[in-house]
């Protein structure tokens, strides 16, 4: 069965031996640091990265903003989830290396898509207040650059409204300040998995 009909299924996956951890929240909120800190603690573990399925630049799937002549990097256009879900299907239906293996996919939208967010046994969302959100952004280099605007016109207004959709459509999903010191987050974030596979 194709992950993209298994999706669609009442079970939505949660009966594949490996353990479903999606982490999704602000852009330089911590995603990625807590998504390999996982993997370290869990071996077997494997991260999917949403990032690595951006579209190319001159994909004809992009939304344009007009005032800016920039793509919209933020919306679920901008990511291949056919390529993504692909990948999840030829990792997904084997068994682990171990009990406590974990398949971690993260990234800043993952929650946004109607399908993919029900995959998942535990969803963990990484919330920043827009100073430092901006603070950290700025020390980052993207490919392709931000441009002058682009985070007041089009970052931070879709990471609001991101939010407000896994808020009201994505049940279960645990928030933490992006703030509160990693390793603060990482072990409210273990206990709450060994919890869940303790109990299976």
């Amino acid at each position: 069965m194709s992950l993209n009909a298994e999706l669609q299924g009442e079970n939505n996956m949660m009966d594949t031996k490996w353990t479903l951890i999606g982490i999704s929240g602000c852009t330089n909120g911590g995603k990625t640091t807590l998504a390999s800190a996982l993997a370290n603690h869990f071996p077997g573990s494997i991260v999917v990265n949403q990032d690595t399925y951006f579209r190319s630049d001159d994909s004809k799937e992009h939304i344009l903003i007009p005032e800016l002549n920039h793509k919209n990097w933020e919306r679920l256009e901008a990511v291949d989830w056919e390529a993504m879900m692909a990948y999840l299907e030829n990792i997904i239906f084997l068994p682990p290396p171990n009990d406590d293996s974990l398949l971690i996919v993260e990234g800043h939208i993952i929650f946004n898509h109607p399908k993919l967010r029900n995959i998942f046994h535990k969803r963990y969302f990484l919330t920043l207040d827009r100073e430092e959100c901006v603070r950290r952004r700025i020390q980052r280099v993207y490919d392709p650059p931000d441009i002058p605007g682009y985070f007041d016109k089009c970052v931070w207004p879709m990471y609001l409204l991101n939010l407000k959709d896994v808020r009201d459509n994505c049940p279960d999903v645990k928030y933490f300040d992006g703030n509160t010191k990693k390793e603060c987050i990482l072990e409210c974030v273990l206990s709450d998995i060994q919890s869940l596979m303790a109990a299976k």
